[in-house]
């Protein structure tokens, strides 16, 4: 595959010109503003390309298009050949393998330490698993990240293409085209941009139009109260990166201000990253709390034994084998909360690949760094097609901005008087 730009007046004539230089087959990649145009880096097929060139010769045995796509290796085995170093496969004997599945052939179950340590001393070196499968594992979940991300894009511009969303500013009046364009500038996803044109076709003025937007997000986003309700044991879960530990740190505490300090705890569960437990350690010392180490389930169920009198206690999970890990705290603790961290600025697709196990039944979902100019309408979206709560939001990525209660109005609110909308 190879990378093409294309520069247009606005996306509209960007799309018109990608599908007539390139075909419906080439996926956009990427839609920014650059040089007071509209920049869109597309992917296109070169194998494709070859056989249009082909097919357009004079030669009386021309191939048939794409027959040479057969001996090709497939997407999935030149990206995981690029992480992992293996050998290309050919598109036919990797189809239907799944990356866990491979996954499971690279990487070895591996034994891990043992370590509870009330009085923060630092890890051991006999605790650290072996880098190489730690690599591996957080590599299978960036494989499988990407995948998940480019099927995203692919189904979001194939119903972009059916609906026909370019147009939504010519289906409004003079005076609302402004805020179909703050829409389609922010990265709203084409399915939700589609019901906010059937709102804004109701209303004159822009005021109005804005105020029942709030309210129908509003109304489609449910809503949790937690932390005056934080009593129990919760796990606290995510990807890596998305600012998890950091929100467990948070609610720490803002629990020890409400509960005392000696009613709150910490724990970091199999967390087998470098650097990991001095994190935790850190974190927990900022929040004024003891912090503990569980490194299997049978440490984590003795360490729950001993801190039942605890008011809170929260337990900061892994970045990786996430939904593993949270279907076996889940046996140990039935009871136990379960909230999903996500970052605002995420894609939809990586909030959806977590939604995938009905099996975990979330309890609310935590939003991280929701900043100033981030516009999380792919976690609005998702949300709104989802039967998940949302609890709390923090915006600064450090334990000193507190979490705060946010409901789908407000995080609407925030969303729309941030939006660039330029009046001409």
């Amino acid at each position: 595959m190879e990378l093409q730009r294309v520069l247009a007046h606005d996306t509209r004539k960007a799309m018109e010109k990608v599908y007539e230089l390139y075909g419906e087959d080439a996926m956009v990649v990427s839609n920014k503003k650059a040089q007071n145009q509209t920049e869109l880096i597309v992917a296109i097929d070169l194998a494709t390309q070859a056989m249009d060139a082909l097919g357009d010769s004079p030669a009386d045995s021309a191939p048939v298009r794409r027959s040479a796509l057969g001996d090709m290796p497939h997407f999935d085995s030149v990206l995981e050949s690029q992480v992992y170093g293996e050998p290309e496969v050919p598109r036919v004997q990797t189809a239907n393998v799944s990356p866990i599945a491979a996954a499971q052939n690279r990487i070895k179950p591996f034994e891990q330490g043992v370590e509870i340590n009330p009085n923060f001393s630092a890890a051991k070196p006999t605790d650290v698993p072996s880098t190489d499968n730690n690599g591996n594992l957080r590599a299978l979940e960036i494989v499988d990240m990407v995948k998940q991300e480019l099927a995203s894009m692919r189904k979001e511009f194939k119903l972009s293409q059916q609906v026909d969303a370019w147009s939504g500013t010519l289906a409004v009046s003079d005076e609302m085209r402004p805020l179909i364009e703050a829409f389609n500038e922010t990265g709203m996803p084409v399915g939700l941009r589609a019901l906010m044109t059937d709102i804004i076709n109701k209303h004159t003025d822009m005021i109005s139009a804005l105020t029942e937007i709030a309210a129908f997000i509003g109304d489609g986003i449910k809503h949790m109260e937690l932390l005056d309700n934080m009593p129990g044991v919760h796990l606290i879960a995510g990807s890596s990166g998305a600012g998890k530990s950091l929100m467990a740190g948070r609610l720490c505490k803002q629990m020890a201000m409400q509960y005392g300090d000696h009613e709150v705890a910490m724990i970091s569960y199999n967390d087998t990253r470098f650097g990991a437990w001095n994190q935790s350690q850190l974190i927990g010392t900022q929040a004024g709390v003891d912090t503990f180490r569980a490194n299997n389930l049978n440490t984590l169920e003795q360490l729950l034994g001993e801190l039942e009198s605890r008011t809170v206690v929260i337990i900061d999970t892994p970045g990786v084998e996430l939904e593993n890990n949270l279907a076996t705290l889940t046996k140990l603790l039935p009871q136990a909360r379960k909230h999903l961290v996500v970052a605002a600025d995420a894609s939809e697709a990586s909030l959806k690949r977590h939604l995938q196990n009905s099996d975990l039944n979330w309890d609310s979902v935590m939003l991280s760094r929701l900043e100033t100019q981030v516009y999380p309408w792919p976690i609005i979206n998702a949300l709104m097609s989802n039967d998940l709560p949302l609890s709390v939001a923090a915006a600064e990525p450090s334990i000193v901005d507190l979490a705060v209660p946010m409901t789908g109005i407000g995080l609407a609110q925030h969303t729309l008087t941030q939006l660039p909308i330029h009046f001409v």
